[in-house]
Order: C-alpha cells, then structure tokens, then sequence
C-alpha cells in the first residue's frame, strides 16, 4: 500500500497538499507521520510497525483522548476511517503496519512556540497547569486501560522489553562496572543489594496503589499551549496506558528543571551537589503544589520513599554519566556517591504528602 491507497482509507479524494516524516527509532520501532490537507478536513496519519501499536491499543488510545476531552483538555481526536475502523493493519514498505489518524491540532506545542513560552518565576507559565492536568487524571481513576504506560516500572512496556525502563538502566549500569570498572565491583554490591531490597519492598505495596490511564509523555513536544501561552491539552498517546497515580506524578514532578546543563568547572552538573539540590528542592516544591490538586492515598504515603529510592538513583542520567565518564575515576567516584546518597535520602513524604487542613 502506498500513500494514495492510505490517503483513500480517510477521504475519498487525494489531499491538495501533504507532506511526511520519518519518525522511527531505528529497526525494531518503524513510524512515518504524514500531515494531509483537505478543504474539509487536517490530519496526522501515523503508520507503525512496533510492538506498541496495534489496533487494540488504538482504542484505548481515542477513549484516552475522549476522557480527557470531557475533563475539559483539548486533545486531537483519533478518528475512524472511511469504512468505521479506529485502526487498520497494511503492507507499507514491506512490513505490516498499523495505519490510524488523528486531527491536526488547532493548538501549537511548547516546542513550536519555542522562545515566544514565558517564564513566570523561573517556570514556564504552563508548568503549573500541567501538573493540576495530572492530578485531575489520577483523580478521576480512569478503567479502561488493559496495558501498562511507557512509564511503567515492575512490568514491561511491550513484549520486546526485557523489563521496565528503571530495571534496563540498573542493569547496564550493573554490566559496565563489571565489565569496565572491576575496581568498584565490590563497592557496586552494596548499591546493588539496597536497589533490590527496596525493590522488592516496593512490590508488596504497589498493586495497592490507585491507578489511572496517563498520557504518559508530558514533553514540550506534547504540550498544546493556548493563546496566552497557558496550558490548554496534550497529543500524541502513543505511550499511553494504565498507570499508578504516584509513578506518573513522581515521574513528572522533575520537569522543569535541567540536570544535565554543563558546568564550566567540572562539564557535567551532574556531579555538582548544589545542582542536585536544586533538582531536589524544585520535585518537592511541585510535590507541595500538587497535594492541593490531588489527594493521596495512606498506601501512597507508604510507597513514597520506596519508589523515589527506586526511580531516583538508577533513571538514565547516572547511567549516560557513567558511559561518559568511565575514564575518570573521581567522576565515577562522585556518581556512586550521589547514587548511595538517593539510596539513603530521607524525605517526610508522609509529612509533605499529607493534605492541608
């Protein structure tokens, strides 16, 4: 099937103009967005080739957008084709695809408007909405998400993950001391033992834990911004699905600040405390904000340090340090530090999670 069949699955002229992009990443994860005009009609034509996409989850992906819709959040919609279905399976380049379609957004992205986003206070003027967004959708305990989101931990993804993101980065982290840096073998063993003890703490409290269904890939990408640069919905779902409240809250609640901008002195902030700090002070002060937007759960409470002992330490950024700076044994020092330093870290979450009278 080339584009002029694809094009006739959704309107039964060719558009007047279109135009494409290869958005795949790499051979495992194949994607072309096509953008086609009609004069009655603007879409995003998606055609994948992944073990994420298929048409089953492309329905929960439009009641996704639905439920947001009626929350009061523009979404695009995904819509069906010319013969009723959300979702149809094709030969494209000699694979089979999913091929599904959803409106051009009458919005623009934090990414398009780019410098033109303000900054009020040091956050961008969207930043607070778009946490208030996660609470309502972590309120509202939505049910009909059969999978796990992209930013699911203690399962996988998809059929082709070895396990969730976290688990992945630990154990090449784990592999590149052993097969790189043997002199901290014996040191790593320490770091390890804690990640699996509170890992398997983690497990005897999470399925306890409220679930919803997340966008789950809250990016300057997928943000819409109205015309006063204020939060107005989000696109793109195809990392959607059921989720904790508290992984998807704690996973966003970093955004806004950049861990990974050089410092001069040491070309890698990661290791300077105060930045860290920083890191530290801005998750908690969205921690406080959000608590007035969202109610949490005893059990919630209860998971708090666990998961931040879970998520915090072994996320990509130590890992890349570590790819980059496997030579320099003080940097590699300063990472196991910081690493058993959030291992270790003691926050009152229950005190800072508790809501105010």
């Amino acid at each position: 099937m080339d584009f002029t069949e694809i094009f006739q699955l959704y309107h039964k002229d060719p558009p007047y103009s279109w135009e494409y992009k290869d958005t795949s990443r790499g051979e495992e994860d194949f994607r072309r967005t096509v953008f086609a005009e009609w004069a009655d009609q603007r879409l995003v034509i998606k055609i994948a080739c992944n073990d994420f996409t298929s048409p089953r989850r492309v329905q929960i992906w439009q009641k996704t957008a639905a439920a947001y819709s009626a929350m009061g959040y523009y979404c695009p919609q995904i819509i069906a084709g010319k013969n009723g279905n959300l979702a149809e399976t094709v030969e494209y380049e000699g694979r089979a695809c999913v091929v599904y379609a959803e409106e051009r957004s009458r919005f623009q992205t934090a990414d398009q408007l780019g410098e033109r986003v303000i900054l009020q206070n040091g956050r961008y003027i969207y930043h607070d909405d778009a946490l208030r967004f996660l609470c309502e959708v972590g309120s509202a305990g939505l049910d009909f998400g059969d999978f796990p989101s992209g930013l699911c931990i203690l399962e996988r993804f998809c059929p082709s993950d070895p396990c969730d993101e976290i688990m992945e980065c630990a154990l090449e982290f784990k592999g590149g001391i052993e097969e790189q840096l043997p002199q901290y073998t014996q040191r790593f063993q320490g770091i390890w033992s804690r990640f699996l003890a509170n890992r398997s703490s983690l497990e005897r409290l999470y399925s306890q834990l409220p679930v919803s269904v997340f966008q789950a890939d809250l990016n300057p990408g997928n943000i819409l911004l109205d015309a006063d640069m204020r939060f107005a919905g989000v696109l793109d779902f195809n990392l959607s699905g059921r989720d904790t409240a508290l992984n998807v809250l704690f996973r966003e609640l970093w955004i806004n600040f950049d861990e990974d901008i050089p410092d001069k002195r040491e070309n890698n902030m990661y290791y300077v405390e105060k930045n860290n700090e920083k890191a530290l002070q801005s998750f908690l002060e969205n921690l406080l904000l959000i608590k007035d937007s969202y109610h949490f759960t005893q059990a919630e409470k209860k998971a708090a340090p666990l998961l931040y002992r879970y998520l915090r330490p072994f996320w990509w950024r130590p890992l890349h340090a570590l790819k980059r700076d496997q030579n320099d044994p003080a940097k590699v020092g300063k990472i196991l530090d910081w690493i058993e330093n959030e291992q270790t870290r003691g926050i009152d979450f229950e005190g800072i999670m508790e809501a105010r009278p």
